[in-house]
C-alpha cells in the first residue's frame, strides 16, 4: 500500500481532487520553475498562477535550462539568487482600482 506523495497523487491528483485550494493563499507567492521541467510543465504553473487571486503580490518565473531538480544542477546559483531576492526585496502595494 503506497504512503505519503504517492499515496496522494493516487488517491486526490489522478482523480482531480485538489489537495489545497490556491484562491485561499493570501501572501506573496513566487512560482518558479525550469524551462525542461517534464514534472510540472509551464502550462501547470501558469494555471495554478492563475488561481493565485487573493495573493497579494505574486510572481513567476521560468529559469532556462533547469528540470524539476534545479536545486541539484549547474544553475542552481541563480535558483538561489532568485528566490533570495524575492524574499529580501519589499513587496510593492498595489491600491485597488475604485473606479
Amino acid at each position: 500500500m503506497p504512503t505519503g506523495v504517492v499515496a496522494d497523487l493516487l488517491e486526490y491528483w489522478a482523480a482531480g481532487v485538489p489537495t489545497y485550494d490556491p484562491a485561499r493563499i493570501t501572501v506573496p507567492v513566487m512560482l518558479i520553475l525550469g524551462e525542461w521541467d517534464v514534472d510540472t510543465p509551464p502550462e501547470m504553473a501558469q494555471e495554478l498562477f492563475s488561481r493565485l487571486t487573493a495573493a497579494p503580490y505574486k510572481r513567476l518565473e521560468v529559469l532556462g535550462r533547469g528540470t524539476h531538480s534545479m536545486s541539484l544542477e549547474a544553475n542552481r546559483f541563480d535558483l538561489y539568487q532568485r528566490v533570495g531576492l524575492f524574499l529580501s526585496t519589499p513587496i510593492p502595494s498595489f491600491e485597488k482600482d475604485t473606479k
